[in-house]
C-alpha cells in the first residue's frame, strides 16, 4: 500500500492478538477499497495490533466495518417482567389516555358545530 509521508492516520481497530478478528476487518477494508496498515506495538502489558487508515478515510472505514458485520454487537437484555398486574395497569392507563383524547375531540366538535345549529335571532 502506498502511504504518503507524514500523513495522519486513524486507528479503527485494536486487538491483542493477530487472529481471525483482525483478518476479517482487513478483508472488509480491502473489499471497500480503503488502504490500510497493521501496526504492531509491543508494550510491557503485551503486543497490540492496530489497524489504521488515512485520517480522511476514517468514517468510510468505520462504515465498511459495520457493513461487513464487524461492528460492536449490542447484547439484548431481557427486561424484567412486572407480571400480570403491571401489564393490566399499563393497558388501563393507555385506555384512559385514549378516552381522554376522544373526549377532547368530541368537545371540540360540539363547540365547532353548535353555532351553526342554533337559529339566527328573529327580527321584529
Amino acid at each position: 500500500m502506498v502511504e504518503e509521508a507524514g500523513e495522519a492516520r486513524a486507528v479503527v481497530f485494536v486487538a491483542d492478538r493477530s487472529g481471525p478478528a483482525l483478518r476479517r476487518r482487513e478483508r472488509c477494508l480491502k473489499l471497500a477499497g480503503i488502504p490500510h496498515t497493521v501496526a504492531v506495538e509491543r508494550r510491557p502489558s503485551g503486543t497490540y495490533y492496530k489497524l489504521s487508515v488515512r485520517e480522511r478515510d476514517a468514517v468510510a472505514a468505520h462504515l465498511a466495518l459495520q457493513m461487513g458485520g464487524c461492528g460492536r454487537s449490542l447484547r439484548l437484555r431481557d427486561a424484567p417482567s412486572g407480571g400480570l398486574l403491571r401489564s393490566l395497569r399499563e393497558v388501563a392507563r393507555t385506555l384512559w389516555d385514549e378516552l381522554r383524547l376522544l373526549g377532547g375531540c368530541l368537545v371540540d366538535l360540539v363547540r365547532r358545530v353548535t353555532p351553526r345549529l342554533l337559529p339566527a335571532p328573529r327580527r321584529a
